[in-house]
């Protein structure tokens, strides 16, 4: 095989691997970006439920004595 021949081989190979990780440690970042968000999302949605939950106890008190 030629210098040129074996170039080409390597382009052709090296090229589509390293596209591979590439997309690979984007993918990575954006299910870790996709869980931190969601586990902000968990906190509030709970902060939220203890919020109402507390409102339905003073109702509660407040209106059925």
């Amino acid at each position: 095989m030629t210098d040129a021949q074996i170039l080409t081989i390597a382009i052709a190979i090296g090229f589509p691997v390293s596209m591979l990780i590439y997309s690979n440690s984007r993918i990575t970042e954006a299910k870790e970006t996709l869980r931190a968000e969601m586990q902000a999302m968990r906190v509030e949605m709970k902060a939220g439920f203890e919020q109402i939950s507390a409102q339905l106890k003073v109702h509660e008190l407040e209106h059925h004595k």
